[in-house]
């Protein structure tokens, strides 16, 4: 069904409406994200929404849609952070220091998030991480988004989000984990704690 779909609005006289389907999505993530972010971000993620739209309309394999990914995560961390450069926390700190503290506590809770995927270990030698393993990994990592305030506590919500919601996505997939898919969600957890501790930061 689904294959006989995209032929249908791959053929020469619908390709058009193709553009025009992808184009209304575009804008459209472009105007809600534009609500909570600078430009550059809203526009990153347009292009990101377009992007994944051409590329599943053209049937593209994983292994370049996770390049895609890849790219527009840099883009968007990259541009994130550049917005954070300027943020001020509740605290005073030298000059150029809290982009630093905000980089630890999107790097600490990515990571510890990572712990809690049920994936096999990184070296057969090794034991898969324990309950209490991970609930000290969790302690550790979620501490420095504590520190930051509501802004890190909201960014930590935003990444415990997306690693809920793409862990279910894989597993729907396939039942084992690679080791692109642990870097994928560790990369996506990171960016969405940039953004939800950025679209805070523009309300407070």
């Amino acid at each position: 069904m689904i294959t006989q779909w995209r032929h249908r609005v791959t053929a020469p006289r619908f390709t058009p409406l193709l553009g025009i389907f992808i184009g209304a999505v575009g804008g459209g993530v472009y105007w809600l994200a534009a609500q909570l972010w600078p430009t550059s971000i809203a526009v990153i993620l347009s292009m990101l929404a377009a992007a994944l739209l051409s590329a599943a309309a053209a049937d593209t394999r994983a292994p370049s849609l996770g390049t895609l990914g890849f790219v527009f995560a840099l883009l968007v961390k990259y541009n994130a952070l550049m917005a954070l450069s300027a943020a001020n926390l509740p605290y005073h700190l030298p000059a150029n220091l809290a982009l630093g503290l905000i980089m630890i506590a999107g790097q600490a809770s990515s990571r510890a998030l990572l712990i809690s995927v049920p994936a096999p270990p990184a070296r057969p030698a090794s034991k898969p991480a324990s309950l209490a393993d991970i609930g000290i990994a969790l302690a550790i990592g979620f501490a420095p988004a504590a520190l930051i305030g509501l802004p890190g506590l909201v960014g930590l919500a935003g990444a415990i989000l997306a690693r809920i919601v793409f862990v279910a996505y894989l597993r729907r997939r396939r039942p084992a984990f690679s080791a692109a898919d642990l870097d994928a969600t560790q990369q996506l957890t990171e960016v969405c704690f940039y953004l939800g501790t950025l679209a805070t930061w523009a309300y407070i």
